[in-house]
């Protein structure tokens, strides 16, 4: 559970400079050594024991220092001949899950600690839970063991502004003979546990155990009308094949939830029939279908389809899933697309009518503002696709004046800009992007929406200023409060995008010092934000706009000028 706490405003402003701090492009030096030593422990979350030979690895924030070690017969560990610096230090040995020193739970960030030069630090102490199971058997729809049956695990995120399964990290399961699964390993959760047998593909209908007695016997086997192929299709625990009637299964850590059994079902699959026309209602003869499973499903299917001269076009054998459909004109329609997305649920789908639409193509210009700017050409600009289950677009690379294009780019909503890629060379931590400015409009970090248009001037800049922000987490009583998670987000709503670069997350040093922004890529833009102290946050949770409106009463405001420095302390109440 998350638990919103009350800041306190302690701020210090330093003026921004003209043309931001100078950056330091030379060759990196070797990381320094000092007469620091960080000592600790690893031990069993539920025990307290130590576990003995975990791989430790100690990691330096500002120097780039990268240590490795093994812990001795009683879980201790020790590294000499470090320099003044924020260490992130991390533990691992399977079974147990790998955390790292200060985190609250697996999978989540810790506490940097913090090393003076000369100090000795011996209260490191990484605790390693248990990994949990999840465990059960699975039938056949007959109720006999499924053998072969293939499971993966499943999780609901919020993808994109919508509810979606995404694939757990962890690797598929089958089952035994005897139709028993297992997961283990697994981080504490809710997880969505998913069978199919690949391998069954029918027709008609599977005969019960009886009707097989009864036909060794000699007795008439009846065919069940019409006969039509029936297929397997992916069953959700406790056994449905709709995703949103899914149970979930919760484990902690440690857990060993068993029991969770299931039957399979056969489908009789539907069949997808539609036409292809264009803008004035033609029929698109020549043009091709591209049919594929949509993001987030656990069944990967994909077909190539012709439509014929009257631009119809068909497919059998279709499992319920949700499925995405491109077509792509041909001849006096080359270049030409349209797109939807399908729900089949298992019967004949409607007739579905895709009308092309011309193709455009999306231009813009790179800008360098700085003391030096690099060469232009060459260079990539990224373009995020908002839009789930669409065409992936990336723009060339700029010509000798900056150009780029991007071609065919089909309606949706795109982000453009991030950092600029310039191959192995420091110039790609040196520029970070300034605005995108599209006919004039300013949508630097907002959606662009296209349909029918594409903007006739995209101008994206880069500069060499970076804004800094940092500060000091304390408890009410003033000491440091490293077991919280600080998070920085945009004052306008607006900006509540997937994978925004103006929402990040830090977690304080042992010292309570955090740093939100700084130079290179790790550079927040400048505007107005909202900074605010929780007890925990699940991975990506911080770009749920549910989420940042409840912490928004709680919350401090700063604003970043353009190369500008600020101090903001935070104190919980």
């Amino acid at each position: 559970m998350k638990i919103l706490t009350l800041a306190a405003l302690a701020i210090a402003t330093v003026a921004p400079q003209a043309q931001g701090p100078v950056r330091d492009l030379r060759t990196p030096a070797p990381p320094p050594t000092g007469t620091g030593v960080i000592r600790g422990m690893v031990v069993a979350d539920a025990t307290g024991g130590a576990i003995r030979l975990a791989h430790v690895v100690v990691i330096g924030a500002l120097t780039g220092t990268l240590r490795v070690t093994s812990t001795d017969a009683e879980g201790r560990f020790a590294i000499a001949s470090l320099a003044a610096d924020r260490y992130v230090i991390a533990a691992s040995k399977p079974p147990y899950l790998g955390a790292i020193a200060g985190a609250r739970r697996p999978a989540r960030p810790g506490s940097p600690v913090v090393l003076a030069a000369g100090q000795t630090i011996d209260t490191v102490s990484i605790r390693l839970p248990m990994g949990a199971a999840i465990s059960g058997t699975i039938a056949d729809e007959r109720g006999q063991p499924g053998a072969g049956v293939t499971l993966a695990l499943q999780q609901w995120r919020n993808e994109g502004g919508a509810r979606t399964l995404v694939m757990a990290r962890t690797p598929n399961a089958s089952t035994d003979e005897r139709g028993r699964y297992r997961f283990f390993g697994l981080p504490p959760g809710e997880y969505v546990v998913v069978a199919m047998d690949t391998t069954f593909n029918r027709y008609g209908r599977q005969l019960s155990n009886a009707e097989v007695d009864a036909a060794l016997k000699g007795a008439p086997v009846t065919a069940e009308p019409p006969l039509r192929p029936s297929q397997s299709a992916p069953i959700y625990y406790p056994g449905t094949p709709r995703p949103d009637d899914a149970a979930g299964v919760v484990v902690n850590a440690g857990d060993d939830r068993q029991g969770v059994d299931f039957r399979l079902q056969s489908v009789r699959p539907g069949t997808v029939n539609g036409v292809v026309v264009t803008s004035d209602g033609a029929p698109a003869a020549g043009a091709s279908i591209e049919f594929r499973t949509t993001f987030g499903s656990v069944l990967s299917m994909s077909a190539a389809i012709r439509v014929g001269a009257d631009g119809s076009f068909g497919l059998a054998g279709v499992v319920p899933g949700s499925y995405f459909v491109l077509a792509r004109g041909s001849g006096p329609t080359a270049g030409q697309s349209a797109a939807a997305t399908l729900d089949v649920a298992g019967d004949d789908v409607a007739r579905l009518t895709l009308t092309l639409r011309p193709a455009l193509t999306l231009t813009g210009r790179v800008a360098f503002a700085g003391s030096a700017a690099p060469a232009l050409g060459g260079r990539r600009v990224p373009v995020q696709t908002l839009t789930r289950n669409t065409i992936n677009v990336s723009p060339g690379p700029t010509d000798a004046n900056g150009v780029f294009s991007i071609a065919t780019i089909p309606p949706g909503r795109y982000v453009i800009g991030g950092p600029i890629y310039f191959g192995a060379s420091p110039d790609s931590v040196t520029w970070t992007l300034e605005s995108v400015v599209a006919d004039g409009r300013d949508i630097t970090d907002l959606p662009l929406e296209i349909v029918d248009a594409v903007p006739k001037e995209v101008v994206v800049t880069y500069g060499e200023r970076w804004q800094e922000l940092s500060g000091r987490l304390t408890a009410a009583s003033g000491v440091p409060a490293p077991d919280f998670t600080v998070i920085a987000f945009p004052a306008d709503k607006a900006y509540w995008l997937p994978s925004s670069r103006r929402i990040v997350t830090a977690r304080p040093g042992t010292n309570g010092e955090f740093v939100l922004s700084g130079p290179g890529l790790a550079t927040l833009p400048a505007g107005d934000y909202l900074i605010a102290a929780v007890t925990d946050i699940d991975r990506n949770e911080q770009f749920d706009p549910a989420f940042l409106a409840t912490l928004v009463p709680a919350a401090v405001p700063v604003k970043l000028t353009p190369g500008g420095k600020i101090v903001q302390d935070l104190r919980i109440r």
